[in-house]
Parts: C-alpha cells; structure tokens; sequence
C-alpha cells in the first residue's frame, strides 16, 4: 500500500473477469473495492464446486460505471437477468472493459469547473488515450504570480494508466526526471496479495509538489481545441504511468511517459496553458527538489 495517510474522497476500485472450470464458456464480469482474488474466493464460497480464476483486473477511478458500461456492451451475451454472468470468452470480456474505460473513465469522466485538488491519502487513476498530453505547472518561486510549465508527459497507447498518489511524506515520493535512485522502482508491481500477478508495465515515475497543477489535454480538430481536466497538488504526490501495449521510437527504444512526440504542442495545448498561466497562483507551494542528475 502506497503511505498516504488520511480519507480520500476518490473511489477507487477493481473490474475484474472471472472464470470457473465448472462453468466452462462463461465468464463474470464484476467490480470491487478489496483485491479481486477476494471476490472471487467470496465466490466460491457460496457453494461453486470449483474456485474462480482472476482472468483480468484493472483498477478504476470509476468502477461502477466501467461495470455498468460492460454489462451494457455485453448485455446480449448475459446468461440471466440480474446475474453479472455472460456466455463469451475471456478474452472478448477482456476487450469490452478495455473498451468500456476508455469510454466512460477517460478525459471526460474528470470535466470540471474547478482543479480537482490532490491531497494526502488519494489514489486517483486516470485512463488515458494515445497522443494525450499531460502539461505540469509549477509556481518558480513562494512570491511568484503565476505558475509556468515545467514538463510534458504524453499518453502512448490506448488504455495507459496514470496514477497520482497523495501523500505527506516527501520520503515517500520520487522522480525519474529528478535522477531520485528509487525513480525507476515501480512502487505496486503487483495487483495481488501472492505478487504473481504482475500490473501493468511501468513507463514514468515522477514526483508532483504542493502547488502543482496537471493539466490533462485531449488534442482534437487537428490540435486546435482540446478536451481538458485539471488537477492541483495539495500534499505530494507521486505520479505513476502505466502501459499494456508498449511502444518504442524509431531507434528501438521504450517510449516514456516523458518523451512526447509531438513536434511541437499543439495550438490548442498552448492556448489552454497560457489560459492557466493567468489563473490566480495555487494556495499551497513547496519548493521542488534539485535534480541530482
């Protein structure tokens, strides 16, 4: 468990797949809050002959509406009214929760009027889309006026996950772009109690500061406007990017979470951070620490 401290006000969960060998050509599709390896020994508890097998697992900002979303996707497919069972393939319920969090867990799922506001204790997870960029903005100084951007990160593939962690604990966080030794050490490599499960591929570990803004863009029309959602760092936080489907760059190597590949932002982009560089400063500040690298 990532140390944060305190209540978030941020649900957080798993949608998970099931299978069972006594029920050969059905799956379950569900979500929960604990680990998935719970339910589905809760599962098999209620009488199953045979226990569940965890095919898939994904955490989730938005559990219940990515559940609700497959459900709906599977509907035709569902063995009996109110009953979380539908007759496909794993693999076919794997591809319609990836499909259902990019739907209703993505960019627009966090449209606000205000920053949503990081504190100590939440675990946000975001599901982003290829090309979405992420802009951090930083107050330079405790008496500055305005925050400027600082670093771009951007989203390679269809379904990578951006986690921010809240925390007190500036020990506790570290940055790959600040040359920290722990910026290359996935914080929960595993999405299970017996570490056999591995989570997704770690691709950027970077560190956010009280007074940090994060901006999420979507370029769209040609990058001329954008979809938008902001978040600003209360406490630290620790931002972690993941990937299910890896890209590399022309020289074979791994694309990170901090190497765009935008030649250049995209008009939209630039517009909504000059637009934010003249919101009013954020209300908490730390001074970022030095690069050692």
């Amino acid at each position: 468990m990532f140390p944060g401290g305190g209540l978030s006000k941020y649900a957080i969960g798993f949608v998970y797949v099931l299978s069972n060998g006594a029920m050969p050509g059905i799956v379950k599709v569900g979500m929960t809050t604990d680990l998935a390896e719970d339910r589905a020994k809760q599962l098999h508890a209620t009488g199953v002959p045979l226990p569940f097998d965890v095919e898939f697992r994904t955490l989730t900002s938005r559990p219940h509406e990515v559940e609700k979303y497959a459900h709906e996707l599977l509907e035709p497919f569902r063995v009996s009214p109110n009953r979380k069972f539908f007759e496909v393939s794993p693999d076919m319920a794997i591809d319609t929760v990836r499909d259902a969090l990019l739907e209703v867990a993505g960019i627009d799922a966090w449209d606000a009027d205000e920053p949503h506001h990081v504190r100590s204790g939440d675990r946000i997870a975001l599901t982003a889309s290829a090309g979405d960029l992420f802009v951090v903005m930083a107050l330079p100084h405790l008496t500055a006026r305005r925050v400027e951007p600082i670093d771009f990160w951007q989203a390679h593939s269809d379904g990578d996950l951006l986690e921010l962690m809240g925390t007190r604990d500036e020990e506790a966080v570290a940055g790959f772009s600040d040359g920290d030794p722990d910026g290359v050490v996935d914080p929960v490599p595993h999405l299970d109690r017996g570490r056999n499960s591995p989570n997704g591929v770690i691709n950027g570990r970077e560190r956010l500061v009280p007074g940090d803004r994060l901006l999420w863009l979507t370029p769209m029309a040609g990058g001329e406007v954008c979809k938008i959602a902001m978040f600003e760092m209360r406490d630290h936080c620790q931002a972690v990017s993941r990937t299910w489907d890896g890209k590399l760059d022309p020289d074979g190597h791994p694309l990170l979470l901090n190497t765009p590949t935008y030649e250049k932002p995209p008009p939209g982009v630039v517009r909504v951070t000059q637009l934010v560089m003249r919101m009013p400063p954020p209300r908490s500040w730390a001074p970022r620490p030095r690069t050692s690298s």
